[in-house]
């Protein structure tokens, strides 16, 4: 009698042939195993069966340095350094993603797959749709190399795993017919083998693709309103921060931390804890340099009816995007007219709104506005891409027709340089402008 098909089991243990109990994010065997746990879907039909086969090892004439002699891999290649990699150097001073990751894809296959799988789905999302085909591939290709990784593999410990399957997410996002949080949640275990050392900034390729883990995982759950699926109770904060880039590390485990205690909480649980999570926030603005506040406020003709907020650099803008996300949870969660009072007078004396406020709801759409201002007067890729979660959280609490509007414009321009789905957040910004509007 044939097996049951069990359809919430990992791919892994069906390539294995063992039986998975089904556990999220990851199942019990690939966390035990700390091996990839493969969520995707069915391999597209045109591939063919030796595409999929694992047990074949890759021919010599397979490895990157021989593929890249193709004018068109060559192509995808120097694609991904130019337009994709900055996105994963946000907060990474050394730009791992950009000068490691390629140094690394040349001899590595698993790496050189999803690299072009990345960068042939974003040319097929911006300017040629019949990449597609080639991203498909290569992505199918990758996943079989990771689900090949054993416990002590030394692509495991290197980072190159975790690197791997940071790209397969945005992979995933930009394909947008599939669950774009799949491969967050298969890097799970791949990534929470660093939280007991993450206090310490070395900046090599492990430590870049967990802050890259982290903030995916940060925009799925501003996505998602829920919590993160990595804990953060035992990294409080950064040690030996130098860098500004270092500074955006350290307010992202800020957020990170106030979304677990806030978001699926209970009501008494949040509020024992919201004081806590306060100092948080305050004690990273008291130590912030100078130089992160915006350098002009100058406007210009494509925002009028959004704020003009000139950051000096990438890295400042997604940490005045994190910290404004931060007192947005906390006004959400707060159960006082004197927290809201706390929240609006920090924000405005530390310039973070420009207006004085009283009302939650005021607060609430003077950081969205807020967001959404950093993000297009930067116009960056990298700001953006790390933008669209901040924005779907905070700009539903706009309420005026004017800035809402011009924001769906920028949010569809923004896709022509990230190929990003943007239409998917828009109608849920639509629908809670006129959930607001009914009430």
């Amino acid at each position: 009698m044939p097996r049951k098909y069990r359809n919430a089991a990992c791919n892994t243990c069906r390539q294995r042939k063992l039986k998975c109990d089904e556990t999220f994010p990851v199942c019990q065997r690939c966390s035990k195993a700390q091996r990839y746990c493969d969520r995707s879907g069915r391999p597209s039909g045109h591939l063919s069966s030796s595409d999929l086969d694992t047990n074949k090892s890759s021919s010599p004439d397979d490895s990157p340095r021989k593929l890249l002699q193709s004018s068109e891999l060559a192509s995808y290649f120097r694609g991904y350094i130019n337009n994709v990699a900055p996105w994963y150097d946000l907060s990474d001073s050394s730009c791992s993603f950009s000068n490691e990751v390629p140094l690394i894809a040349l001899d590595e296959c698993l790496l050189f797959y999803a690299v072009i799988a990345l960068s042939a789905m974003y040319v097929s999302q911006t300017t040629a749709p019949s990449a597609r085909t080639i991203a498909e591939m290569y992505h199918t290709k990758c996943i079989r190399r990771l689900i090949d990784l054993g416990p002590e593999d030394v692509l495991i410990g290197k980072g190159v795993a975790l690197a791997a399957t940071c790209l397969l997410r945005s992979y995933e996002i930009l394909f947008e017919k599939h669950d774009p949080n799949r491969h967050l949640k298969g890097a799970f275990s791949l990534a929470s083998q660093l939280r007991d050392f993450v206090g310490h900034p070395f900046g090599d390729l492990l430590h870049s693709g967990f802050w890259n883990y982290l903030r995916e995982d940060i925009t799925f759950s501003l996505f998602g309103n829920c919590p993160l699926k990595m804990g953060l109770d035992h990294t409080l904060r950064l040690h030996n921060v130098s860098s500004d880039q270092d500074r955006l590390n350290t307010v992202t485990l800020v957020l990170g931390r106030i979304i677990n205690a806030m978001i699926g909480s209970s009501a008494e649980e949040a509020s024992n804890r919201w004081e806590l999570m306060l100092s948080y926030i305050k004690d990273w603005l008291s130590d912030l340099p100078p130089h992160f506040q915006p350098f002009s406020r100058a406007s210009i003709p494509s925002l009028s009816r959004l704020p003009t907020v000139h950051m000096l650099k990438a890295c400042h803008a997604a940490s005045r995007h994190y910290c404004l996300v931060s007192i947005a949870v906390l006004a959400i969660h707060a159960q006082t007219a004197s927290r809201v009072d706390d929240l609006a007078s920090l924000a405005s004396r530390t310039g973070l709104i420009t207006t004085t406020v009283t009302e939650k709801e005021d607060l609430l759409e003077q950081i969205g506005l807020e967001v959404c201002g950093i993000a297009f007067t930067s116009n960056e890729p990298s700001v953006l891409v790390n933008a669209f979660g901040p924005i779907s959280y905070c700009a539903k609490h706009i309420r005026e027709e004017a800035p809402q509007q011009e924001l769906i414009r920028h949010l569809v321009a923004s896709k022509k340089s990230t190929g990003w789905p943007v239409q998917q957040i828009i109608p849920k910004l639509q629908q809670c402008w006129k959930t607001s509007f009914l009430t």
